[in-house]
């Protein structure tokens, strides 16, 4: 392969990660705001892109309770 080749190849794929970063970003925007109307967050996604949004960003996946405090004074997880 010529360098021209390479650079254009590379340039492709360039253009398809950033329009996949893009669509990812939009879409995961739109769930959180669609959320955000409904306040939906408490129950179950209002559909596949707001459950792939929460996955994404986290939001629903922990359930760290907080325990009683050691003798050192820290507090102690539980849950999860």
């Amino acid at each position: 392969m010529s360098g021209g080749v390479v650079a254009e190849v590379i340039a492709l794929i360039a253009i398809f990660l950033s329009g996949v970063t893009c669509g990812v970003i939009v879409t995961v925007s739109r769930s959180i705001r669609r959320e955000d109307r409904r306040l939906s967050l408490n129950g179950r996604p209002p559909g596949p892109a707001a459950r792939g949004s929460r996955l994404l960003t986290g939001v629903g996946s922990r359930t760290v309770r907080m325990g009683p405090v050691n003798p050192s004074g820290r507090v102690t997880r539980r849950g999860g």
